[in-house]
């Protein structure tokens, strides 16, 4: 498996805040939560109104969920049987409500009500890479968007869901922390890094991560001596 190694980007949360012309009021989203055989976690709509409980929520989140030891994942192993693999998951789904939902649940009710994350996490899709695994966030403590290639595209873009994450947690949650994770063997980063400009292209993939065209000609002319993984790196 391919290591994994987070590298860290610092962003100027002013500096995005300057760029956003004016805080956008987002509500009314109606959150569907896992169901399995009529057993379910519901939480009302999150809410900023009350700074006590975003405070309380701060404070508590940190502690939420304290492991004992750590053990080897297990992880789902590839199989026709699609029936086995959803029984897996009732089964982890069951286990952390009995274990840590229910065994915490006013910690959990007084998220439910508001969060306060400290970290705004950008980080990459890959399976291999979960940020609250590897950083170990708790629950209320980071909000995370994810994409291909960990890429936060220009603010003259226009509107995605990276910048839309990147809005709310500045304007609406106030983070104090921005952070963009990296990590080796993206096979992404190297797609884009031997990728040759195309105009036109009906790919998805290829129309994304040309938003870092820019970072790829610098770390080109830059890193010209160093060998192609080594680019990927940089």
């Amino acid at each position: 498996m391919a290591h994994s190694i987070l590298r860290f980007f610092p962003i100027s949360k002013s500096e995005f805040a300057r760029s956003s012309a004016s805080a956008s009021t987002i509500s009314d989203y109606k959150l569907k939560f896992l169901e399995i055989q009529q057993t379910k976690l519901g939480f009302p709509n999150s809410s900023r109104s009350n700074l006590g409980l975003r405070l309380q929520a701060s404070r508590e989140g940190v502690a939420l969920v304290q492991e004992t030891s750590e053990t080897i994942p297990n992880l789902l192993k590839n199989s026709n049987d699609d029936s086995h693999t959803f029984t897996e998951m009732k089964r982890r789904f069951l286990s952390f409500k009995k274990h840590k939902y229910l065994e915490n649940l006013e910690c959990y009710q007084e998220l439910a009500q508001a969060q306060a994350p400290k970290f705004m996490v950008i980080s990459s899709a890959d399976s291999r890479v979960c940020p609250s695994y590897i950083l170990g966030f708790q629950p209320g403590e980071a909000f995370v968007v994810r994409n291909v290639a960990n890429l936060v595209p220009p603010f003259e873009n226009g509107p995605c869901e990276t910048n839309a994450a990147l809005e709310f947690s500045v304007n609406a949650l106030q983070v104090e922390n921005i952070l963009v994770t990296g990590h080796s063997c993206c096979g992404a980063i190297r797609a884009f890094m031997s990728m040759e400009d195309e105009e036109n292209s009906s790919s998805f993939i290829k129309n994304w991560v040309v938003v870092g065209k820019a970072a790829r000609s610098t770390t080109k002319a830059t890193a010209s001596n160093l060998s192609f993984d080594q680019q990927c790196k940089h």
